[in-house]
């Protein structure tokens, strides 16, 4: 191997400490996967990690990060290569092992030999896609894990054994107990997952769900398999506007799950202003849609919300077809077909225009003497609605229907 590790490996080996480093966790997955260059390396050490590190990264012209003093954890950072080096937990490095999550991150290699240690057979495990915990007590060290256990399920595709399926389930009102920042981070993660509606799906039955996303309701389960089915490739001009979606991956599935609660069942997380920001508009945005969609509404009631949302419309949209298609398959399939109309509607005739505002305010205050007040805003916007529209289409005419507006504004008592 070249890269981070390799230059590890020279540096250990100059202060004789080659004997005492053992890369691990996530790593050694992937060298066992074939990976020959792995871009994240875990490495644990016995003695001072942290100084090690600070010294490491200074020699090989990376950046040093302390993540975590108390624990003795630090990462260097070179190029799109990082490494994790930790203080060893316990006085060997089987104590180590021993206290770890799943047995597929509980095995390591020396730095000084190319001997597998995988005293939980975690080797096997991988080769059959299976998760099984080390112990019961490990999690209950530290509960999170048990929402990694999900995660991984989600993430890489691997099936839960029976023995460590019932312990989940009896653990998981322990995941009341970590930090909210770390049960975020890790949502996130199950969210991303190819398996996430198969895993959701287990985490409901097994009781998580309803710890972390406290008042969740079944019935989005369906919805969220519903938005999984179209966020990928089916849903109108994915080609175009998916990107949208896919940007907002984790509050759009956030929104799908916690609609009905009002966002209530997200306040044990923490979020992002701009996640957070998205929740407020899925849910503002929604009834409108719906509206929309009863009345039969065509391009031109939509135009204020094309320049409210932008792109993002199409992630909207999405989220009102999986809700509304969990509720009512045949709903579901006519609001489809009503999203490809206002798509097309958009892409052909509206973001064109985006952006591109015929007369500013200058042009305002130039031509037509006004002084900036609630009817200058409300003058530009109308205008701006009546070019995104198609009604006019340059400056003169923009500025013909400013005079109009400002005029009747004018005769009003």
């Amino acid at each position: 191997m070249n890269g981070l590790l390799t230059d590890f490996r020279r540096f250990v080996r100059e202060r004789g400490m080659n004997g005492s480093c053992f890369i691990v966790g996530g790593t050694v997955r992937d060298i066992l996967a074939g990976i020959r260059k792995p871009k994240d390396i875990d490495i644990v050490m016995k003695g001072r990690a942290v100084r090690a590190a600070q010294s490491f990264a200074g020699r090989a012209g990376g950046t040093f990060v302390l993540l975590d003093a108390r624990f003795g954890t630090a990462r260097v950072v070179r190029g799109d290569e990082h490494m994790d080096i930790s203080r060893m937990r316990g006085a060997t490095i089987g104590e180590d092992l021993a206290s770890r999550d799943l047995t597929i991150n509980a095995m390591a290699f020396p730095l000084s030999s190319r001997r597998l240690i995988d005293p939980f057979g975690g080797s096997e495990d991988l080769m059959k896609g299976l998760l099984r915990i080390v112990s019961e007590e490990n999690l209950v060290q530290d509960p999170l894990r048990i929402l990694r256990c999900y995660r991984f399920s989600a993430t890489h595709g691997f099936r839960i054994d029976r023995n460590s399926a019932a312990v989940l389930r009896k653990l998981a009102r322990l995941l009341a107990v970590p930090a909210p920042e770390r049960t975020t981070a890790e949502l996130k993660k199950i969210l991303a997952g190819q398996g996430a509606g198969r895993v959701l799906d287990r985490m409901f039955r097994d009781g998580a769900l309803r710890v972390i996303l406290p008042g969740f309701r079944s019935a989005n389960l369906n919805a969220f398999r519903a938005l999984e089915g179209q966020r990928a490739r089916f849903f109108p001009f994915h080609e175009k506007l998916g990107y949208a979606a896919q940007a907002l991956g984790f509050p759009l599935g956030l929104a799908v799950l916690v609609a009905g609660t009002g966002g209530r069942a997200a306040e044990r997380l923490v979020l992002s202003n701009k996640e957070k920001a998205f929740l407020e508009r899925a849910f503002a945005y929604r009834g409108k849609l719906k509206r929309f969609f009863s009345r039969g509404s065509g391009d031109a009631a939509f135009t204020g919300v094309f320049r409210d949302l932008g792109d993002e419309i199409y992630a909207h949209l999405l989220f009102s077809y999986a809700l509304l298609k969990a509720e009512d398959e045949s709903e579901g399939e006519r609001f489809l077909e009503f999203s490809k109309a206002v798509l097309s509607g958009y892409i052909g005739k509206v973001r064109p225009r985006l952006g591109r505002r015929p007369i500013s305010g200058e042009d305002l205050k130039k031509e037509l003497g006004l002084t900036p007040s609630p009817m200058f805003r409300q003058v530009l916007d109308a205008v701006e609605i009546k070019w995104l529209k198609g009604e006019i289409n340059n400056r003169q005419q923009a500025l013909l229907a400013a005079k109009k507006l400002v005029s009747a504004a004018s005769r009003r008592p």
